[in-house]
């Protein structure tokens, strides 16, 4: 009987799908600017928004040609009851007081908020399983308003739910070229969630201080080199110039070994590769999901022992730099900093790294 219910709700909303998906622009409206973002237009109509995200994987176009549109989706708001893929973009609801209109979430494990976690726990908010291949038959059951989804290069999911008549958000806030670019996505979600101005005022913040902060580190009287990551299973992914990481290491301050690696994205490479540069860094940042010491490196990586850069190490699983930083750059901008040029004597707000000598 529920699988008979399940179907028939798929012919419902196949049938309803030519209403619910957008392929006329708006005509009407007024177009929000955005100062820093590339990636949105974003037209508001009274409570209908049309938002139009650019494929970021489309290189030979630009000025959103049909072939250079991820997705286009028109939307009724405030949106009430999101299907969010992202932890990310799950705080960012919770920053704007809007945890309510959380009605399910992928990749619970990784959750922190209390709130979210209890709703999960009592069934008000739908566990939707993994981001990567989120359960089609609770999606469906949810009925959400939009899915807040993170795509990624040849993504097929997104377009057979799509098809399924569930209206799809494709946030592509990872895939701009400057931190601030994809901090302005804030904006956007104030937009959806009826918090327009909380959420531009909190851009506003946040563009004010890392630009203070940016300027302050481009005139300090040394410019260290930075190493970034380290290998896994073999293979080191290391950001590429044109990444937001990569210009968010340059804003602080720092001389990052990779500057020269073109792109937007990171680079795989061989440990071999990486250490003609490494061995002479000054300073060594790596992200990991627990803590990490100097001896555990050199047990995992013997090769790598002759890098004897200052270690600095961000503990994901006792903090929630994933979940902030992406739209508080400012923050991470403020750490660096801190440690790279502490003649500023710039104080950290929240401390994300622990220094090994």
């Amino acid at each position: 009987m529920k699988r008979f219910i399940f179907l028939l709700q798929i012919v419902v909303l196949l049938c309803s799908s030519c209403t619910r998906r957008t392929e006329r622009c708006l005509t009407t409206g007024d177009t929000i600017r955005f100062r820093y973002a590339r990636l949105l237009t974003v037209v508001q109509d009274g409570n209908e928004v049309e938002v139009t995200v650019r494929n970021p994987w489309q290189r030979s176009s630009s000025n959103f040609p049909d072939s250079s549109v991820l997705r286009r989706i028109r939307l009724q708001v405030p949106i009430r009851n999101a299907g969010v893929y992202s932890i990310v973009h799950a705080a960012l609801l919770r920053e704007l007081n809007s945890v309510d209109a959380v009605g399910g979430i992928c990749d619970v494990q990784y959750l922190t908020d209390s709130m979210m976690l209890a709703g999960v726990h009592n069934g008000s908010i739908v566990n939707l399983g993994s981001s990567m291949q989120p359960s089609i038959e609770h999606i469906i059951s949810l009925s959400p308003d939009v899915l807040l989804s993170s795509p990624y290069e040849g993504q097929q999911m997104n377009d057979k739910l799509e098809r399924l008549g569930i209206p799809i958000l494709e946030c592509a806030d990872y895939m701009e070229i400057m931190p601030l670019a994809r901090a302005e996505w804030i904006r956007l979600f104030g937009i959806l969630l009826g918090k327009q101005e909380m959420a531009d005022s909190i851009f506003a913040s946040v563009e004010s201080r890392y630009n203070s902060l940016k300027e302050m580190a481009a005139g300090a009287r040394t410019h260290p080199t930075l190493l970034a990551e380290r290998p896994y299973q073999g293979i080191w992914n290391v950001p590429c110039s044109g990444s937001t990481t990569a210009r968010l290491y340059a804003d602080a301050g720092a001389r990052y070994l990779f500057a020269d690696l073109e792109g937007t994205g990171v680079r795989p490479l061989s440990i071999e590769q990486i250490l003609d540069r490494a061995i002479g860094a000054d300073y060594w940042l790596i992200k990991s999901f627990g803590p990490l010491t100097r001896q555990q490196i050199d047990a995992d990586f013997p090769a790598l022992k002759p890098i004897r850069a200052r270690l600095l190490v961000c503990n994901s699983s006792s903090s929630e730099y994933f979940q902030e930083i992406p739209f508080h750059p400012e923050l991470l901008l403020e750490n660096l900093v801190a440690i790279l040029h502490p003649e500023l004597g710039i104080k950290a707000r929240k401390s994300y790294f622990m220094i090994d000598p």
